[in-house]
């Protein structure tokens, strides 16, 4: 059976150089290596008799499964099919003392599956490619493994072939072998010389981002006359640029002058920045700065390098008109005209209210606008969103939008890219990629300071398992204690700190669990099984009601009820599960004890997971 490689790594090299994927074998009339390339020799094939040893790799016949091979009448030399394209000793820049010979330390080894081209093709881009891409480090420390002395590659990890001076003990593999960086480079715009390559990994850090020059994956060039030494990737760092994590563009400059015992914190990792190597400030002056590595990230910087570039100007767009001391007319119900309504006046004006913005429900003590004609209704704090921001947790800005159906063709709600859940609420749409996010998580300040953590949180665009939840996937973005190094998944962040119970006159408030809990035992008053009060759960302080989170809220948390929405072109209307008695789901057949429900035609189901589910299998059965 033929053995399967992994050439993942080899892909990973081809697409650092900005090269499309490459035909294996395309050449029609192959040539023999050792002839003159003015005059060269064409190989033939041969089937009979069979290959004697191969004159670059030296093997005897170890693919038998072979057809033909390829012979050199002139020469009077044999190769496999795809030895052909390799020389058996090359002279290499890296290693002038002595020549290099292909070895393959897999006998069972076919070059036919690498791309000839690396063999011909030494050409390089010197454009900044792919600053983002992390420092790598070996996972490994077993210094007996062989590896690249160019890339540091693991010679073992994939095809185990090389280029191999056994007399110095000096390899390089394939790709490094035939696309060496270039010796010189002149960029005036990071250094007024000439750089020069060095070969060989140092232990040093670069003086352009401070990272270690050892990086696999990267070539590293000096200067001598400046003691100057940087990756290859970091001469073409952009020279100007703008995230969305600070409101003026930040420039590049090699160093920082900051007051004595002041220390900078990275705008992005919030890690301390050594000002005595390249970074990012404020062009203004703040006092703010950005590691080089952490600015360039794919998931921070647009790509976009702004030197010479003039600034624009943002118009900051109201989002809403004042009519007079209590009416404004809102961007998002521009038909009509709302009223404020003041908290902690009239009972009867809050009940049964949602927030058009956020989906949350409006409770006593909250102010609103309400339209004088329908039943639109907006918090006094979500009638005043922003149109425009610029969030950390997205590198475009965003604008702000509604899927509201039918007066725009969607479906009427959407699922937010920073925790997950599906929202019919207002949006912060990205114009330029498929981002979104809800209105609450685009509130959420950076630095947050939680209950349930006494340090402060910030959105590092990192993961790990979230404090609450105790799982990886509780959101696809999370907050992070730099001190303790702990994440808080934003489902978990964005849960509402203040709810409200319709058997309850009071608020209820969230409470981040009791570490030291009595021999109390704790009931949750809805679903009335025994509630762990180590867990996040709702409480009234007064009357001393605990309740689940999920009892509480639901499944589909921030989908609101009276609302119409859109599954496969079905229209689907959302009501509140407020019968005496809970109906059977149409999809699961359990019980809806949930506090929507999902009705299309005259079915009904107990969350939109099962509106989906039964929708498509009505449709699957009629096809």
């Amino acid at each position: 059976m033929k053995e399967k490689y992994n050439f993942s790594f080899f892909e990973k090299k081809e697409k650092r150089n900005n090269k499309n994927p490459i035909e294996h074998i395309s050449a029609s009339k192959p040539r023999c290596l050792q002839s003159d390339p003015a005059n060269p020799h064409t190989l033939c094939r041969r089937y009979d008799p069979p290959l004697s040893i191969c004159f670059t790799c030296k093997g005897h016949n170890h693919l038998k499964d072979k057809k033909y091979y390829y012979y050199c009448a002139t020469c009077d030399l044999e190769f496999h099919r795809g030895c052909h394209y390799y020389p058996s000793e090359i002279k290499h820049p890296f290693h002038l003392l002595h020549p290099l010979t292909l070895t393959l330390l897999n006998p069972s080894f076919d070059l036919s599956e690498i791309p000839h081209s690396w063999a011909y093709d030494s050409s390089d881009s010197e454009s900044y490619a792919d600053a983002a891409d992390p420092v790598d480090q070996d996972s490994t420390s077993d210094e007996s493994r062989e590896k690249c002395k160019s890339c540091g590659t693991n010679l073992d990890a994939g095809p185990a072939i090389c280029y191999r001076c056994s007399i110095c003990n000096f390899n390089l593999d394939l790709y490094c072998a035939f696309n060496p960086p270039p010796l010189t480079i002149e960029n005036p715009k990071t250094h007024d010389h000439t750089l020069t390559l060095l070969p060989r990994k140092l232990h040093l850090p670069c003086d352009a981002c401070g990272f270690s020059l050892d990086a696999r994956n990267d070539s590293v060039f000096s200067c001598l006359l400046c003691n100057y030494m940087v990756h290859r990737r970091c001469i073409y760092l952009p020279r100007v640029i703008k995230i969305t994590r600070h409101q003026h563009r930040l420039s590049y400059t090699s160093s920082v002058v900051v007051p004595t015992g002041d220390k900078l914190s990275c705008g992005v990792c919030r890690k301390v920045v050594d000002v005595n190597y390249g970074q990012y400030s404020c062009i203004k002056g703040c006092h703010y700065a950005v590691h080089s590595k952490c600015a360039t990230k794919k998931e921070v910087w647009d790509g976009k390098d702004l030197e010479g570039v003039p600034e624009k100007v943002e118009e900051d767009i109201e989002p809403f008109v004042r009519i007079d001391e209590e009416t404004i007319q809102h961007f998002s119900h521009d038909h009509h005209y709302l009223k404020v309504h003041h908290g902690n006046c009239n009972r009867r004006n809050h009940e049964n209210k949602f927030c058009q913005a956020c989906t949350l429900p409006i409770t006593v003590s909250d102010s609103f606008y309400s339209c004088v004609q329908c039943d639109f209704v907006l918090h006094e704090t979500c009638s005043c969103l922003p149109r425009i921001i610029h969030h950390p947790l997205h590198k475009h800005p965003l604008t702000l939008s509604y899927p509201f159906y039918p007066k725009h063709s969607n479906k009427g709600f959407f699922r937010c890219s920073g925790c997950n859940q599906d929202d019919c609420g207002f949006m912060y749409k990205c114009r330029d990629c498929n981002f979104f996010l809800d209105a609450r998580c685009a509130l959420l300040p950076d630095p947050l300071i939680h209950d349930c953590h006494p340090h402060e949180l910030f959105i590092n665009l990192t993961r790990g398992r979230c404090m609450v939840c105790k799982t990886l996937n509780c959101a696809p973005m999370f907050l992070e204690c730099i001190e303790c190094e702990l994440f808080l998944g934003l489902k978990c962040a964005t849960l509402p700190c203040v709810a409200h119970y319709k058997h309850d006159n009071h608020p209820l408030t969230l409470c981040c669990g009791e570490e030291e809990t009595t021999d109390l035992q704790y009931w949750c008053e809805i679903c009335e099984t025994t509630l762990d009060a180590t867990k996040w759960f709702y409480t009234c302080n007064s009357c001393r009601v605990t309740l689940h989170i999920e009892c509480l809220l639901g499944s589909d948390v921030y989908m609101k009820p009276n609302h119409i929405i859109k599954i496969d072109d079905e229209k689907v209307d959302i009501a509140r599960n407020s019968g005496n008695s809970r109906p059977l789901c149409d999809g699961c057949k359990d019980r809806c004890v949930d506090t929507l429900v999902f009705k299309w035609l005259d079915k009904t189901m107990c969350s939109l997971y099962c509106a989906k589910y039964q929708i498509r299998l009505e449709r699957d059965d009629s096809d």
